[in-house]
């Protein structure tokens, strides 16, 4: 894997998706556990993102989410499949990086966390963290129990990204590869995440048709 240009990669989703500066972070190794509940896990990352340290935060990440993420900005089908067998905690520390740099600048200064309601999806459950920074107005994320509890960047993050994943996703359907084939099967476990991402507060109807349009496509492998 050429670990450059995939976290270049994925920094470029995130600051697509958000706007703002560029932050790279050197690879952290393999991901660790979660954290013991929803809202540690949140406050963790706001700990991790005000130091920062994004390193540390990589494994407050989904496992795997990220490596799928820099799909949308142009990352070779090779190198999100060896990102997704080899572990992609370097490039989930870079999806914070990219984070803390454009819209997740509200976790700064005061932040009230809340725990929300637990959502249902396709047997998964995802809980709801509502986030008030002390300049206001509400943020959500969603997170999930997978070895601890992880922010799920496809069900909290999914409407910047599932526009600018429609074209790839496309091509790996048509590429009979050994890579495509293990970001496909790698895909169908995000399709929870992404209806649950069609729920989030304030989606335009284009984005929402987007998220609904990329789980169709992902939905068609066997």
């Amino acid at each position: 894997m050429r670990p450059s240009r995939l976290l270049i990669v994925v920094v470029a989703v995130v600051i697509g998706a958000c706007g703002g500066g560029v932050e790279t972070v050197s690879p952290s190794g393999t991901a660790g556990p979660g954290a013991d509940t929803s809202q540690e896990a949140v406050l963790e990352l706001i700990d991790h993102l005000n130091v920062p340290d994004f390193s540390a935060a990589s494994h407050l990440a989904v496992p795997n989410q990220a490596a799928l993420a820099s799909l949308a900005e142009g990352a070779t089908f090779s190198e999100v499949a060896e990102a997704l067998k080899g572990g992609d905690a370097t490039v989930a520390a870079n999806f914070w990086a990219g984070f803390a740099q454009g819209s997740g600048s509200y976790l700064t200064g005061t932040v009230t966390t809340v725990e929300g309601s637990t959502v249902s999806q396709d047997a998964e459950d995802f809980q709801t963290i509502v986030i008030t920074p002390e300049t206001g107005g509400d943020r959500v994320m969603m997170l999930r129990d997978v070895d601890g509890y992880r922010i799920d960047l496809f069900a909290s993050f999914g409407p910047g990204l599932a526009g600018k994943m429609l074209a790839p996703v496309e091509r790996l359907l048509g590429t009979q590869t050994d890579d495509a084939r293990v970001i496909l099967a790698e895909l169908k476990n995000i399709v929870s995440s992404l209806m649950v991402a069609t729920n989030l507060p304030g989606l335009s109807p284009v984005v929402t048709q987007e998220l609904v349009q990329l789980v169709e496509l992902i939905t068609r492998v066997g």
